[in-house]
């Protein structure tokens, strides 16, 4: 079997104003749509979802709704991978009781910088009548403008009482209008319906049901740019004009037309592409000096900056990708490459295309995806390479490796008898236990070897010329770089993009009854030249993205 490592994440309870979880009936909702030229076909609609905000989609709230000098305190809980994605994962994840106690601290530390003398006058649009006794018209305005902006919609009259009625005592225990009315902040800032996206759902007038306004407000949001609704979308979910047809298309386009679309793409990428593991990555400095905190950061930098250009300033075809000679350099990715780079390099970065016959082409021969292993720091891994291409990029599960087994050969670098790599995996898979899933894993990785751990070309190892080729799905490829050539033209390749835009954006693996949608959105997806905007708007207006089966609130 391959030398993956399993990872288990310890789930523990939901804290108690948290305290439920969506229970799904069978049935759906039938929705019929065009999408572009292709016909949306009757899907059954999955449940709503209920989902913590990640550490970044945490602080990207903050500094939209309050702005970027408010910081944000305190350590977050580790997110949870589930079905490929981290978006999956955060409609399971908990929160433990050292948790709680960190959103408590959050929210009292960010309600009181907002809330200071240097900043009170930019959030507060009124003026107690004396700073020592409690206002409510004033407060109550203050509260209703940034509880609506923090929940994604207004508050509830009984949410709008708690919190006055809290803002109230504290003023009156304090002597000062403004910690009275940070306390009411801070209850904003630390309940569930801002730490976490409680979807709701409403009737729909066409039959079955729908998310209500506020949560598809809140669902395209997160989306297109991994951040909560903007007063305009608020406005919009608030009027109607969201319901529409064209209004909902209005705001999406406004939306797509935003700068904040890029972070957006970036943010969506960098779950797909598990960009959660850069943190804390290692390799041995002995046996790779070149590597340190600031080639790894410039790594990840330089794939997503490949990412959004060519997605988005030049609108380029998503399967380009894998074969694009087009990227970005810095002084420390020049080293690395034995590229010299000018001055924007040394200070910052500079557009590169590498030259015709380079064995650098495409995502997978950038760094960010070679270096990505957090579990070996002196080797590379064919096998969780070619894991990782089958998971992360064609959305092919591969199966953890049974326990017990003995990776000792395939470690053993300095094995005489073994000296490459696919020497040693070829002698490993004589165990028939393990041939099953090296065979789908190993000859896309072996393909990679070129490549050592932190990026670099390389002709041989353990002066023995590497052998990259193999065949992909029945086809002959010598190198990596015909590798990508392969992969770039895979049907599995476009499909799996879609696939994940669709489940990042529902936050949930997709129903049975929803593979029709998918296949629609796959044809439209090429017929408009695999454009990721085209795709992010097809899903950000469809019908199906909005409905969903009727659900039931238990609580735990």
């Amino acid at each position: 079997m391959n030398d993956m490592t399993k990872q288990s994440h310890k789930r523990i309870f939901r804290p108690g104003l948290a305290a439920c979880a969506l229970a799904v009936a069978a049935a759906g909702l039938a929705v019929t749509h065009d999408i572009g030229a292709v016909a949306e076909p009757v899907s059954q609609a999955g449940p709503a979802t209920f989902r913590r905000l990640s550490e970044d989609q945490y602080k990207r709230s903050i500094a939209q709704i309050f702005g970027a000098e408010i910081a944000v305190p305190g350590r977050f809980e580790p997110p949870v991978r589930e079905d490929g994605l981290l978006a999956i994962g955060q409609s399971h994840v908990v929160v433990t009781p050292g948790g709680l106690e960190q959103y408590a601290l959050r929210a009292r530390e960010i309600s009181a910088a907002v809330l200071d003398e240097a900043h009170r006058a930019r959030y507060l649009q009124c003026a107690p009548a004396t700073p020592a006794a409690f206002d409510e018209p004033c407060a109550r305005g203050f509260l209703a403008k940034y509880g609506r902006l923090l929940f994604g919609r207004p508050l509830t009259n009984g949410e709008a009482a708690a919190a006055i009625a809290l803002s109230r005592r504290a003023a009156a225990s304090s002597g000062s209008f403004y910690t009275g009315v940070g306390a009411g902040l801070s209850s904003l800032l630390v309940s569930p319906a801002f730490v976490f996206r409680m979807e709701a759902v409403e009737a729909d007038p066409a039959g079955g049901q729908r998310l209500d306004a506020y949560s598809l407000a809140t669902r395209i949001s997160f989306l297109l740019w991994d951040a909560p609704p903007d007063e305009a979308l608020l406005d919009a979910a608030a009027d109607g004009s969201l319901r529409t047809p064209q209004g909902l298309e209005r705001q999406v386009d406004r939306m797509m037309a935003s700068p904040r679309l890029e972070q957006g793409v970036r943010a969506f990428f960098s779950d797909m592409l598990a960009y959660d593991q850069f943190a804390g990555l290692s390799k041995d400095a002995q046996i790779y000096p070149i590597f340190n905190p600031q080639l790894r950061n410039d790594a990840q930098e330089q794939s997503l900056r490949t990412i959004v250009d060519h997605l988005l300033v030049q609108n380029g075809d998503y399967r380009d990708l894998y074969t694009t000679r087009k990227t970005f350099l810095t002084r420390s990715l020049g080293a690395l490459y034995g590229v010299p780079v000018d001055a924007r390099g040394f200070n910052g970065w500079m557009p590169y295309t590498f030259p015709a016959g380079s064995p650098h082409a495409g995502l997978l021969t950038l760094p960010a995806f070679l270096m990505l292993d957090p579990s070996h720091e002196g080797r590379s891994s064919p096998t969780i390479r070619g894991m990782m291409v089958r998971q992360n990029f064609l959305c092919q599960p591969v199966p953890p490796p049974p326990a017990n087994v003995n990776f000792n050969l395939v470690q053993d670098v300095n094995d005489p008898l073994h000296k490459t790599a696919r020497e040693r995996l070829a002698a490993h898979q004589e165990n028939p236990v393990c041939a099953g899933c090296h065979k789908i894993t190993d000859p896309i990785g072996l393909a990679l070897e070129n490549y050592s751990p932190v990026g670099a070309f390389r002709a041989q190892e353990n002066g023995v010329t590497i052998d990259a080729s193999g065949k992909l799905d029945g086809a002959a490829y010598r190198n990596a770089i015909e590798l990508t050539g392969l992969l770039r033209n895979s049907p599995a390749a476009s499909a799996c993009v879609v696939q994940r835009v669709v489940e990042y954006g529902v936050g949930r693996k997709l129903s049975p009854g929803e593979e029709l949608w998918l296949d629609a959105l796959n044809t439209r997806f090429a017929q408009d030249g695999y454009r990721f905007r085209g795709l992010l708007r097809a899903v950000a207006t469809s019908p199906t993205f909005q409905a969903v089966a009727p659900a039931t609130l238990a609580l735990n």
